[in-house]
């Protein structure tokens, strides 16, 4: 049976909510209930294609629901966390009923569209269990504690679909601890993909993986049930890839990820602790570094009693930095601003220090030292990150960190030849370090003079052609020649030959 068919058998669909925003006035000790790190991404792949991605609920009776939970809200809004939690309950009680047990209901009076649905909670059109019919091309991706992650197509769109993996870790250890109803310990980690669709709802962030549906699929008979999470599809956050990156995407991920702990520190649910700080926990869409897995996501600073408890809460290399003293535990017993800097400190040890000096313009390494020394002992907060970050984008895209950054007239330019209008497409083109592809030789410039002296620098360039090409910063591309012969005509283009040195 392919993958598509086991969607045509089954039940009513339930569908995910998508929580509104709201303030956080509220911040409760509501945590994700995640402790198993996934190690899977959501990503591209070369994996083998696999047609049993819709993760059946194990053979047997399920749990009996005890009932269901309903909540109105009466007038006013409502917090972030409130909103989140209030939610969290009615989907669980309602998913209880349909996936693992026998409705206490008849089907047809469950009014699923009507709590779960647009009246409710603001559910926008999205792909649903019926879109999951229309997947095509679907492949195996990876395999972690608790979920399958899948790729495919929908529409002519790649997606990524999360679904429980039914020879995982978590669900096999639930097992072995005595639990004698698989279904139990399927419903465990069904519910941390449920936990991780809640919370990516409410982190609705250009930096942050997009949500492009949900399905709660109920048994059936001659079916199982099964859960799954459908969003975006991006490439894993591969450490050799990250280093073939040219310098200028590799300053684009940090500038992401800069975003990232600044929406983790100031989100509608309050400051967030990424327990699981790795590579996995990222994709790349689009040159735009996004964070794709959050089931580790901890909703709470740490409790305390007194100030000297928020010292002794941090890891060992932050308990002698120079702010560590001032860690203050909070009226609500709470160790103010702890998971913000433990998520600074993690996101330059695992990402950022590892990418971002190497390759980087010689003129800009003084203010990325002082930035790596920020994320080392955590001594900036998110927000002074974000700062610094944008302030070194800044340098870069406007040529702050050439000795001249004048952008010379493209007329006349000491050393070269200028032909307007000309091109060498397919020509004398050869691999360089730095460039962004392999097969030609590219790089980003400020000026005509930097192109130039790249080009000066290099023996086996002899021209270089600058046409329409911008990167995200705006910079122009300039394309670097081995040679030069009959040249083509281009509007817009100009071709820069290098001079012969007098011997």
């Amino acid at each position: 049976m392919s993958p598509i068919e086991l969607h045509k058998r089954g039940g009513k669909p339930v569908f995910l909510p998508k929580v509104q925003d709201g303030s956080t006035e509220s911040r409760s000790t509501t945590a994700v209930d995640s402790r198993r790190r996934e190690e899977l991404s959501v990503g591209r792949t070369r994996g083998r294609t696999d047609g049993s991605w819709l993760s059946p609920m194990p053979d047997g009776h399920a749990f009996a629901a005890r009932g269901t939970v309903m909540a109105k809200q009466e007038g006013g809004s409502l917090s972030g966390l409130y909103v989140f939690v209030a939610s969290y309950v009615v989907l669980f009680a309602i998913a209880g009923v349909l996936l693992f047990g026998p409705s206490i209901f008849p089907r047809s009076e469950l009014l699923v569209d009507g709590l779960l649905g647009h009246e409710a909670l603001g559910l926008d059109a999205e792909m649903d269990c019926n879109s999951l019919r229309n997947v095509t091309d679907v492949k195996f991706v990876n395999n972690g504690w608790t979920k399958t992650v899948y790729s495919g197509f929908y529409l002519g769109t790649p997606i990524a679909i999360k679904t429980v993996n039914p020879k995982g870790i978590s669900l096999q250890e639930c097992l072995d601890r005595g639990e004698k109803d698989k279904n139990v310990c399927y419903q465990r980690s069904a519910s941390k993909i449920i936990n991780e669709t809640l919370l990516l709802r409410q982190l609705v962030h250009e930096n942050i993986i997009k949500v492009l549906g949900s399905c709660i699929m109920p048994a059936q008979s001659g079916s199982n049930s099964y859960v799954a999470l459908v969003t975006e599809l991006g490439e894993p956050l591969d450490a050799v890839r990250l280093l073939q990156l040219p310098w200028e995407d590799r300053l684009r991920l940090a500038l992401g990820m800069a975003r990232i702990l600044y929406l983790l520190a100031h989100s509608p649910l309050g400051s967030l602790a990424m327990n699981d700080f790795r590579h996995q926990q990222f994709v790349i869409v689009n040159g735009e570094l996004k964070l794709s897995d959050v089931d580790d996501v901890g909703l709470e600073e740490p409790f305390c009693v007194k100030n000297e408890d928020c010292v002794k809460m941090l890891p060992l290399q932050l308990r002698n930095a120079s702010w560590a003293a001032s860690a203050s535990c909070s009226p609500h017993l709470r160790c103010v601003g702890h998971n913000e800097r433990v998520n600074v400190l993690r996101a330059g040890k695992q990402v950022i220090q590892q990418f971002l000096p190497l390759g980087a313009p010689a003129g800009l390494r003084p203010q990325i030292l002082n930035l790596l020394k920020g994320y080392r002992d955590a001594s900036w907060n998110s927000a002074r990150i974000l700062l610094e970050t944008e302030a070194l984008v800044d340098a870069f895209a406007s040529g702050k960190y050439l000795e001249t950054n004048e952008v010379f007239r493209a007329d006349s330019l000491p050393g070269f030849v200028i032909h307007d209008e000309k091109d060498l497409p397919g020509q004398f083109d050869y691999p360089c370090p730095g460039s962004t592809n392999s097969v030609n030789c590219v790089h980003s410039v400020y000026s005509y003079q930097e192109a130039a002296e790249i080009c000066s620098a290099d023996p086996r360039c002899k021209a270089f052609v600058i046409g329409f090409g911008k990167t995200w910063t705006d910079r122009s591309l300039a394309i670097f020649k081995s040679g030069v012969g009959p040249a083509s005509t281009k509007r817009g283009f100009q071709l820069f030959v290098r001079q012969q040195s007098p011997r």
